[in-house]
């Protein structure tokens, strides 16, 4: 009895020892997820693809969206850990463009068909680069997050988009809002072939379809989020 109850003592031990050690493996993993993301967009800002505050305002711009997606659409699922997590992955959404040669990305002016050919590469080459991320149990839905918004956030919801030419619901939900604040985001800052234009304009321009085909229920909810208190007061920083 001695023998068996000085067993079983060893083999618990052993057991919690393991469990630890899954725990502290899976932790570090997460770290080494978000160290990558980190990197990744101190990138985008190092070759000036995107600008100053950037990060803030986009991942802003998504929360508040999808809050409005889940309060409303409860038959979605959306969780307050989904929100979380592609809020903090929505800056790195346009990181397949740091191979898009920056003359096609600064050009004043149209972009020929050769040139867009080239700029519609990089939702490709961004998922591509997701696949190297960390994988484990603590990463498993931010690798399907981070994949899906790279690879679909030019998808529109009448098959219009690219680079697969998704329709419907047939494109991931965080993909969709990150296709719509994304269009809002570059509305409202300067580029190299447009002016800026005032946050107004841009929710009118969306909504008449100028920047593709957004579900009317993800439309309904851009629009409310953009009378929010908190985006009026964003807004007026910009």
């Amino acid at each position: 009895a001695i023998i068996t109850l000085h067993n079983e003592k060893i083999v618990q031990n052993t057991v919690i020892k393991m469990e630890r050690e899954l725990i502290k493996k899976e932790q570090d993993m997460a770290k080494q997820y978000w160290d990558m993301v980190s990197l990744l967009t101190t990138l985008l800002n190092h070759n000036h693809l995107v600008e100053a505050g950037y990060q803030d305002d986009i991942s802003f711009y998504t929360k508040q969206v999808y809050l409005q997606l889940q309060n409303k659409y409860p038959e979605y699922g959306i969780t307050d850990e989904e929100i979380a997590s592609v809020a903090h992955l929505v800056p790195i959404h346009d990181i397949g463009k740091i191979k898009v040669p920056l003359e096609i990305l600064n050009k004043n002016g149209k972009l020929t068909d050769e040139e867009m050919n080239v700029v519609k590469q990089h939702p490709l080459v961004g998922a591509a680069m997701t696949q190297r991320f960390p994988e484990g149990v603590t990463t498993e839905k931010l690798n399907q997050y981070s994949y899906e918004i790279c690879r679909h956030h030019h998808e529109r919801y009448d098959g219009s988009g690219y680079p697969d030419g998704l329709k419907g619901n047939a494109i991931p939900m965080c993909a969709q809002v990150v296709g719509i604040v994304d269009a809002y985001d570059a509305l409202i800052n300067d580029r190299p072939y447009k002016r800026k234009y005032e946050p107004e304009e841009a929710i009118q321009m969306i909504s008449n379809g100028e920047c593709g085909a957004f579900s009317n229920q993800l439309m309904q909810c851009f629009q409310e989020a953009a009378k929010q208190q908190k985006w009026l007061k964003r807004k007026k920083l910009k």
